[in-house]
């Protein structure tokens, strides 16, 4: 599945991200949670269900973790993080992937 915004281009089958015609290099753990929004596009993602998801059982309160990440993943991919258009933030609740 190849999943195309204006600023980077995603596909997940080959687990790679293109930005600008560049490849975008992710650690494990970016990849994984761009993978999880990306695959619920347009559906708010729960912090609980993120952090379950890519981190483990274990993890459910953690919002930290998430908020160091998806500003990783939106200085990566965003043309302007501080004011993102497609990883949305949800306060409270958790996290929106628009294309």
């Amino acid at each position: 599945m190849i999943v195309e915004t204006d600023e980077f281009t995603v596909d997940l089958a080959a687990k790679k991200v293109n930005r600008a015609g560049k490849d975008v290099r992710l650690t494990p753990t970016e990849w994984h949670l761009l993978e999880v929004l990306v695959r619920h596009r347009g559906r708010l993602v729960g912090q609980k269900q993120l952090l379950q998801e890519v981190w483990g059982p274990s993890y459910g309160t953690e919002s930290n973790y998430l908020r160091v990440y998806m500003a990783q993943l939106r200085r990566k991919l965003e043309a302007d993080p501080s004011h993102p258009k497609h990883f949305i933030t949800e306060p409270g609740m958790g996290y929106r992937f628009e294309k």
